[in-house]
Parts: structure tokens; C-alpha cells; sequence
């Protein structure tokens, strides 16, 4: 049987010890981003998720100080 699941992180560990007491193989997949959406915004995507992966992320108020310096 094949299961697709969407998968809270704050589930993961939880998850893990299921798949390994019922002996379950994961096969992680991306979610496939439509063919209509064009390569630069799908290579920007891909960019801020491996950011987000390295721990390369902003607050909301460090964003909203950046964006106001920028455009005043």
C-alpha cells in the first residue's frame, strides 16, 4: 500500500517511530510546482526552501526594518 502524507514538522519524530516499529519504507517527494509557473520563480522557490533547510531565515520585524530602509 502506498500512503501520501502531509506532514506536520512537530509530528516528525512521532512519525518516525511508526514508520520504524511498522518497518515502513518513506520515500520523501517535493510537491510537483505546476508547468505553467515559470523556471525562474520555481528556481526561487528551490532557493527559499533550501534557505529555510539552513536555518537562513528573518524575522517578520527584521523584514519589515529591511523593506522600509529600502523604500522609505
Amino acid at each position: 500500500m502506498r500512503m501520501v502524507i502531509d506532514l506536520d514538522e512537530k509530528y516528525k519524530t512521532l512519525y518516525y517511530e511508526m514508520v520504524k516499529a511498522t518497518q515502513a519504507v518513506i520515500v520523501e517527494e517535493e510537491p510537483e510546482l505546476s508547468a505553467e509557473v515559470r523556471e525562474h520563480i520555481i528556481s526561487g522557490i528551490k532557493k527559499g526552501r533550501e534557505q529555510v533547510k539552513n536555518g537562513q531565515t528573518k524575522s517578520y520585524d527584521e523584514v519589515k526594518q529591511l523593506l522600509a530602509k529600502r523604500w522609505p
